[in-house]
C-alpha cells in the first residue's frame, strides 16, 4: 500500500473516534479561552475563520478517497461472487460503469424479473 492510502487509512480511522472528538473539543474550548482572557484579536479570528475551512476541505478530501476505495474493493467482492455463478450477466458486473438511465432500465428489469 502506498503512503497517501496509509494516512488516508489512519486518518479516517482516527477521525471517528472519541479521543479525535476530545481534542477538537478541547482545542475548541482552548481557542474560547484564548480569545477571553486576550481579547479576540484579528490574528485569533482569523485562526478559526480560516483554518477551519481549510482543514475541514482536506478532511472532506481524504475521507472521499476512503469511501472510493472501500466502495471499490466491495465492487470487487461482489463481482468475484457474480463470476462464480454458473451463468452471470455481464451487464450486472460492469453495472457502476453504467449510466443513470441504463442503472435504472436495468434495476427495472430485474425488479420485474424479481
Amino acid at each position: 500500500m502506498d503512503r497517501w492510502n496509509r494516512v488516508s487509512q489512519f486518518l479516517t480511522h482516527h477521525a471517528g473516534s472519541k479521543r479525535f472528538f476530545a481534542l477538537v473539543v478541547m482545542l475548541a474550548v482552548a481557542w474560547g479561552i484564548v480569545g477571553i482572557v486576550d481579547g479576540p484579536s484579528r490574528a485569533w479570528e482569523l485562526s478559526i475563520t480560516c483554518g477551519v475551512p481549510i482543514l475541514t476541505l482536506l478532511m472532506v478530501i481524504v475521507l472521499q478517497h476512503a469511501q472510493s476505495r472501500d466502495s471499490k474493493a466491495s465492487q470487487l467482492k461482489l463481482n468475484e461472487l457474480l463470476v462464480a455463478l454458473e451463468e452471470p450477466d455481464s451487464r450486472i458486473i460492469r453495472a457502476e460503469a453504467l449510466g443513470d438511465s441504463d442503472l435504472t432500465r436495468l434495476g427495472d428489469e430485474y425488479h420485474d424479473r424479481a
